[in-house]
Formats: C-alpha cells, sequence, structure tokens
C-alpha cells in the first residue's frame, strides 16, 4: 500500500516538528498533495490514523489540499494542466505514469508539446498546530 508508507512519512515529519517545539499534542496537520502522486487522500488518511494511534498525533486532524498539475512553457504560459492542454487524454486522471502524461502535454499558447511540469507531483506538509506544555 503506497499510502501507508507516505502517511509514515508524513508521521515522522509531524513528530520531529512536536519534538523540536516541545509540543504535548499535535492538534491539525496541513498537507498539499499533488494530484500527479495519484495517492488516495482516504486512505492516506485512515493510515495516518492508525499510524498515530498512543502517539502525540493521536486525533489530530489530517487536512489534505490536492494541488493540481501546473506546466511552464518557455513562451511564457504558466496555468494549470487541464484536458485542454492534453493531446492524447480527455483526463489527466487517466494517466497511469507520469512518463506518459509528460509526453501529452501541449502548451495551450504556443503549442509547444514540451513545457515543464511545475506542480502536482508534491507530497509537503504546509503547517502543524500544535500545543505546548506551560513550561515551554
Amino acid at each position: 500500500m503506497h499510502e501507508y508508507g507516505v502517511a509514515m512519512e508524513v508521521y515522522k515529519a509531524v513528530m520531529d516538528a512536536a519534538s523540536k517545539n516541545d509540543a504535548i499534542r499535535v492538534i491539525s496537520i496541513y498537507l498539499e498533495l499533488g494530484e500527479l502522486t495519484h495517492i488516495n487522500s482516504e486512505q492516506l488518511s485512515f493510515c495516518f490514523e492508525i499510524i498515530a494511534k498512543e502517539s502525540l498525533a493521536e486525533g489530530a486532524d489530517l487536512n489534505i489540499m490536492q494541488i493540481p498539475p501546473t506546466i511552464k512553457c518557455k513562451c511564457g504560459y504558466e496555468g494549470v494542466l487541464d484536458s485542454h492542454n492534453s493531446s492524447n487524454c480527455d483526463d489527466t486522471k487517466q494517466y497511469r505514469a507520469l512518463s506518459d502524461l509528460a509526453l501529452s502535454i501541449v502548451c495551450p499558447e504556443c503549442e509547444n508539446s514540451l513545457p515543464g511540469l511545475i506542480s502536482g507531483r508534491e507530497i509537503n506538509v504546509r503547517d502543524i498546530k500544535i500545543e505546548v506544555g506551560e513550561n515551554a
């Protein structure tokens, strides 16, 4: 299960930050998740909940913000990838491999077939809200 490994890495990052800031409880976590990672948000949340049991992060709200794929072209165009800039597919979620997607992206401004992919693959812990003890 791909989501379990990602949930474990998120948990480690959260616990590291909580430890460095003398947290007594993790209240919420804000995670950016690129759509091209093909990670199921519900499964990720479920795995995180299991991993966080009996820790400072137990019961923390995991807020996941989906990041759409964004392209940038040499002509100066920058925008969200959608079915209009994909030459081989009506729905970008149908791509099974990032390499398939990269070969079919077309700039909507100049029709260059090789614009760069600048977002949509990330997994970032953007923010963590914690509770600190009175002595901290």
